[in-house]
C-alpha cells in the first residue's frame, strides 16, 4: 500500500511538470508575438512620421519660403490658404532682405495698414498683389534698395483695399541705389498724400519700365529736387499715367527723364507740371502727347537744348525763357508739328519773352509759335529780344496775339540776325529796337 502510494505520488509530480512547462513554453510564445506585434507597431509609426515629414517638406517646398539664400526672408503662408498676409509696420525692419512672392490661391497676397518704413532690400516677384488700407503706404529710405519685377501676363499690382481716388498714400522714395528697379507694375488709386509715387531725394534713382500709375487724387507722380549738369537718374520707358488729378510732377532740371515714348493723356487735367529753374549741359526738350505748363522762369545755362517739332509749352503771366552766353538753342518744328509756346491765359502780353543772349551759330528758330507773349509795361516787347552782339536764325514763325512786337533788337548793326517767312497773327508789328520803337530790318539780313 505504502509503496502504490509512493507510485501516484511520483505520477502527479510528474503530471505537474508537464503542465508547468508546457505554461512557460504559452507564456514565452505570447511574449515572442507581443514582442512581434510591438516591433510591427513601432516601425508602423516610424513610417507613418516620415510620411508625415516628407509630406510636410513637400508642402513646405510647394508654398512660400520661410527662409531662403541669403539670409532672404518671406512671410509664410500655407497651402491652399486663400486670405491674404498681414504685413505690420514692423515687418520690413524685422526682416531686411525680403522677397514678396505670389500666392497662386489668393486674389491678394499682402495687406499693409500704415506707411511701412523699408531700410534695406525689397524684391517684389511677378503677379504679386498688396492691398493698401487708408494712408497706407511705403517709404523706402536712403538706405533701401528695391527691385519689383513683373511681367506683361503677370504684372504686380499696389492698390488700395477701396477703389476710391486717393485712399492709400503711395510709394514714397528716398533711395538711391542704381539697382532700383519697376517693371510692369501698376499703382492704383493713390495719392492720398501728394503721389502715387513720389521721388524725393536729388540723389534718388530708380528705372521705370511698362508701368502705370493711374486713379490719383492728386500727381501720377513726383519727381523732386533739382539736379546738376547731365544728372540723369531716373529712366522711364513705356509708362502709362492716367486717369489722375495731373500726371507728372517735377523741375525743369529734369527734362532728361522725358521721351516719346510715355503716356500722359486721360487725367483730370493733361499736362507735365514743370516748375522753373535753370538746366545745364545738353538737353532734348521732347515731344508729348500732352503740353508742358511751365510754373515759373526757365534759364538755360550752358550745353545745347533740342526742342522737338510738336513739343507744346504753357507759360505762366508775367515769366521769362532765357538763352545764355554759353549755351544754345535748337528749337525747329515742322510745318505738320509746329512747336507752340503760349500763355495759360489766351490773351496778348499774359506771358514776356523769350531772350536770345548767345552767340552761338546752332541758334535756330523754325516753324515755331509764338503766342500771347510780350511785355505789356516794360521795353523790349517783342516775344523774341535778341541781346547785342548775339546770333540767331529764325524762319517759319508765327507771333499770334502778342502784345507789341514779334522780334526786338538791341543792337541790329552788332547782332548776326537771318531770317525768312516771319507771319504776324493779331499782332501790331514784326520788329522793335530795345526802347520798343519799331524798326526796318535791311534787305540784306533777310
Amino acid at each position: 500500500m505504502k509503496i502504490f502510494q509512493l507510485k501516484f505520488k511520483i505520477l502527479l509530480f510528474l503530471i505537474g511538470f508537464v503542465i508547468i512547462s508546457c505554461g512557460n513554453d504559452e507564456k514565452s510564445e505570447s511574449s515572442d508575438s507581443e514582442k512581434d506585434s510591438d516591433k510591427v507597431e513601432q516601425t508602423s509609426i516610424l513610417k507613418n512620421d516620415k510620411e508625415n515629414k516628407d509630406s510636410k517638406l513637400s508642402k513646405k517646398a510647394n508654398s512660400r519660403i520661410a527662409i531662403e539664400e541669403d539670409d532672404e526672408t518671406s512671410p509664410e503662408s500655407p497651402e491652399g490658404n486663400t486670405a491674404p498676409i498681414a504685413l505690420d509696420c514692423d515687418y520690413f525692419r524685422k526682416n531686411p532682405n525680403t522677397v514678396l512672392i505670389n500666392n497662386l490661391d489668393s486674389t491678394v497676397d499682402y495687406m499693409i495698414s500704415c506707411m511701412t518704413r523699408i531700410d534695406g532690400k525689397l524684391t517684389i516677384e511677378e503677379g504679386v498683389v498688396i492691398a493698401f488700407d487708408q494712408d497706407a503706404g511705403m517709404y523706402f529710405t536712403d538706405k533701401s534698395t528695391f527691385k519689383m519685377q513683373g511681367t506683361a501676363e503677370k504684372p504686380i499690382i499696389l492698390t488700395g483695399k477701396e477703389q476710391t481716388k486717393g485712399f492709400w498714400n503711395g510709394v514714397l522714395s528716398k533711395s538711391s541705389s542704381s539697382n532700383n528697379k519697376m517693371s510692369h507694375v501698376t499703382i492704383d488709386y493713390a495719392g492720398g498724400s501728394k503721389a502715387a509715387l513720389e521721388i524725393d531725394n536729388e540723389d534718388s534713382s530708380l528705372k521705370l519700365e511698362h508701368c502705370t500709375l493711374s486713379n490719383s487724387k492728386n500727381y501720377g507722380m513726383i519727381v523732386h529736387d533739382n539736379v546738376g549738369k547731365d544728372v540723369h537718374n531716373i529712366f522711364m520707358e513705356n509708362c502709362t499715367f492716367t486717369k489722375n488729378k495731373i500726371p507728372f510732377k517735377t523741375d525743369a532740371s529734369r527734362l532728361r527723364l522725358f521721351n516719346g515714348t510715355n503716356s500722359f493723356s486721360g487725367n483730370d487735367e493733361d499736362y507735365i507740371d514743370l516748375n522753373g529753374g535753370t538746366v545745364y549741359g545738353d538737353a532734348t526738350w521732347a515731344n508729348l502727347n500732352v503740353p508742358y505748363f511751365l510754373q515759373s522762369d526757365f534759364r538755360y545755362r550752358d550745353g545745347v537744348l533740342t526742342v522737338e517739332a510738336g513739343t507744346e509749352i504753357v507759360m505762366p503771366a508775367q515769366s521769362w525763357m532765357h538763352l545764355q552766353d554759353k549755351a544754345s538753342l535748337v528749337m525747329v518744328g515742322t510745318e505738320e508739328d509746329p512747336i507752340i509756346i503760349r500763355g495759360e491765359h489766351d490773351v496778348p502780353g499774359f506771358w514776356n519773352q523769350l531772350t536770345i543772349d548767345s552767340s552761338s551759330p546752332l541758334n535756330e528758330i523754325g516753324h515755331v509759335v509764338f503766342k500771347n507773349a510780350g511785355q505789356t509795361t516794360k521795353k523790349p516787347n517783342g516775344a523774341v529780344f535778341l541781346k547785342r552782339s548775339k546770333y540767331l536764325k529764325i524762319h517759319d514763325v508765327v507771333f499770334s496775339k502778342c502784345f507789341a512786337y514779334g522780334v526786338s533788337i538791341q543792337d541790329l548793326n552788332k547782332s548776326h540776325l537771318e531770317y525768312a517767312n516771319l507771319k504776324l497773327d493779331n499782332t501790331s508789328k514784326l520788329f522793335s529796337d530795345w526802347r520798343g520803337q519799331e524798326i526796318s530790318v535791311p534787305d540784306n539780313l533777310q
